[in-house]
Formats: C-alpha cells, structure tokens, sequence
C-alpha cells in the first residue's frame, strides 16, 4: 500500500530552540532509516516551510499508523495529510481498460 504522507508544524513547541532541534535531528535520523529498509521510497523537507513530505510503503493501516505514530515530531505535528496512491503499473492499467471502452 502507497501513501504521501505530508506532515507541517505551524508553531515551535514552548522549549529552548536546542532541545526542539534534538527533535529534529531525531526525525531525519528514523526517516533515513525507514528508507533504508523500504517503508520510506522518497521524500524530503517542504522548501521554506516547517514540513516534510514522503511516499510510504506499509501492508496495513495498522504499520501506516505505526510508522507515523513512531515519528519523533509526532507529538508536535499541527498538521498530518495522509493519502493513499495508486501504484503507476495499476493506474496504467485502469486507464488502458476504461480507453478500451471508449468508443
């Protein structure tokens, strides 16, 4: 199952700036490592915003839910958009099918 997952924080939480950045750190350091084991396939940091975006690959809303749970700015985030993508092999297909019937 794909996913974008877009998540913002609109306002730093009230703690020292330094603590807030340990946070951060913390964020990238699980996203590479979700890359590396394929749950996270691309993504990166909103340009000139306090966001981030990734395509995800999970094989059940429970491990969607985890993985984005499990993030480390979880707790912090002021916005969370989730949503579901049809693979390109399946949107091909769909396309090919419903042309098919055009007459």
């Amino acid at each position: 199952m794909l996913f974008l997952l877009k998540v913002q924080i609109q306002k730093i939480p009230d703690m020292p700036v330094k603590d807030f950045l340990g946070f951060v750190v913390k964020e990238w350091e699980y996203f590479i490592r979700m890359r590396k084991r394929g749950r996270i396939l691309a993504g990166g940091k909103l340009a000139g915003s306090r966001g981030a975006a990734a395509i995800i690959e999970v094989d059940s809303n429970e491990d969607l839910d985890q993985l984005v749970t499990n993030l480390p700015l979880f707790p912090f985030f002021t916005d969370i958009e989730i949503t579901p993508l049809v693979p390109t092999d399946k949107a091909l297909l769909d396309v090919k099918r419903i042309h098919s019937l055009m007459k």
